[in-house]
């Protein structure tokens, strides 16, 4: 696979254009599977699309960056984590009235000391799912465990 060019430079949408862009247009996105045995990493989302709820950490997929490249860079700016993938698990829809995203969901090893960013308010491994999890992460997390077992 192809790295993505050093001087490739990623531009950031500004509020406006943002909340322009998601009134009209879906978001592709990593989400991340983090075990630890048969415990999950969820982190407590601090703002929308479900602000208050657990989630698994991910980003959105930047023009010019790939997939890969977000997956490792959410790792870090979220977690302080380096990771590797280990699976990809497939495409899961998430259809909100705040925002439309289709997420590519990634089984992924860990290394680091984590700690949350601004985007969470609190990080946790989770054995049994809290309740208030955003749902298309409870379907890739069941997916997760289901293919642990058969591999």
């Amino acid at each position: 696979m192809k790295k993505q060019p050093k001087n490739q430079k990623i531009r950031i949408a500004q509020k406006k254009e943002y909340d322009n862009f998601r009134k009209y247009f879906a978001f592709s996105c990593a989400d991340l599977v983090i075990f630890d045995g048969k415990s999950v990493l969820l982190t407590k989302r601090t703002r929308n699309p479900y602000k208050g709820y657990w989630h698994l950490p991910g980003s959105i997929i930047h023009k010019n960056e790939r997939i890969i490249d977000t997956v490792k860079r959410s790792a870090k700016e979220e977690l302080n984590l380096d990771v590797t993938v280990m699976k990809f698990l497939g495409l899961y829809e998430s259809l909100d009235k705040y925002r439309h995203d289709i997420s590519h969901g990634f089984v992924v090893s860990a290394v680091g000391k984590m700690k949350t960013d601004y985007q969470s308010s609190d990080l946790r491994f989770f054995e049994r799912l809290p309740r208030r999890l955003v749902p298309h992460h409870r379907k890739m997390i069941t997916d997760a465990k289901t293919h642990a077992k058969s591999d």
